[in-house]
């Protein structure tokens, strides 16, 4: 009976919009509240040090500190410079140029929503102006970001090392290969996809 109370919030507050953050904390203190066992409630702070007291995750934040400082300071725009000057002249230049740049930069942030976030906003722009379409240009820059969780440094890697006991620095070695094979794939596509519909080359 408690239980089925206890679903029933939490599809409720899911119904009415509630932020998720907020459904588990209100419907976990409903079930202590429905249960009656306020010990339950002495618990929450040791559970809370206790998931947080790990040294493993502390690798997350300080990669993202590192990210932001290298692309505050520039890194992006001369890594996306770079990759125009080994692959721009190609047909489609600016296609493979997304791709090659953004494994540059999973090498630096490790998460794929940060590294979307910012070659959206430098990728799509450009590659609009040349004459791609905002659709294609979104397509690619949000599709080659998956690159991110797979070559080092990775977020994921460190979460599941770190939850399962597995060697991070294993992880790591282990995501190299299949990241660059990822990216040769995007250019194997991209070579096809240029050809197919004329897209520009680069000065």
């Amino acid at each position: 009976m408690i239980m089925a109370a206890t679903i029933l919030i939490f599809i409720l507050l899911l119904l009415i919009g509630m932020p998720i953050s907020l459904v588990l904390i209100v419907t976990s203190v409903s079930y202590i509240l429905l249960a009656g066992d306020m010990a339950l409630l002495a618990t929450v702070g040791q559970k809370m040090f206790s998931g947080m007291d790990n040294f493993g995750l502390l690798a997350i934040p300080l990669f993202m500190l590192a990210g932001e400082l290298m692309n505050s300071g520039g890194i992006t725009t001369r890594l996306i410079a770079f990759a125009k000057v080994l692959i721009g002249h190609f047909r489609g230049g600016l296609a493979y140029v997304a791709v090659v740049a953004n494994m540059f930069l999973a090498s630096i942030l490790g998460s794929a929503n940060a590294q979307a976030a910012v070659m959206s906003k430098v990728m799509v722009p450009e590659m609009e102006k040349a004459g791609y379409t905002r659709e294609f240009s979104s397509a690619l820059t949000l599709a080659s970001s998956i690159v991110a969780p797979i070559i080092p440094p990775s977020m994921l890697f460190i979460i599941y090392g770190t939850l399962t006991g597995a060697s991070i620095g294993d992880m790591f070695i282990a995501g190299i290969v299949p990241g660059i094979l990822l990216g040769v794939g995007f250019i194997i596509l991209i070579g096809y996809i240029s050809r197919k519909e004329d897209f520009p080359r680069s000065k």
